[in-house]
């Protein structure tokens, strides 16, 4: 592979994850790390807000909201 390629996949890796890879922690604006468990559901719904429907970070953040007994 060349290093264009690897610049190609690296660029289509952000624009199709912005937010970074669902998981068990979201990056806050400051740069350190929260436990979406730990989330306030305001701040949840924020994010939501922020990122949209379309981003894979939607659904986690939804699964959590549903784990809690809140509907969305």
């Amino acid at each position: 592979m060349s290093l264009f390629d690897d610049y190609r996949i690296d660029c289509q890796f952000a624009a199709d994850f912005p937010h970074g890879v669902p998981g068990e922690y979201w990056t806050i604006r400051d740069g350190s790390e929260i436990a979406v468990t730990e989330m306030t559901e305001t701040h949840i719904r924020n994010c939501m807000r922020k990122i949209g429907e379309d981003d894979p970070w939607y659904a986690e953040f939804r699964k959590e909201l549903k784990r809690r007994g809140i509907s969305c």
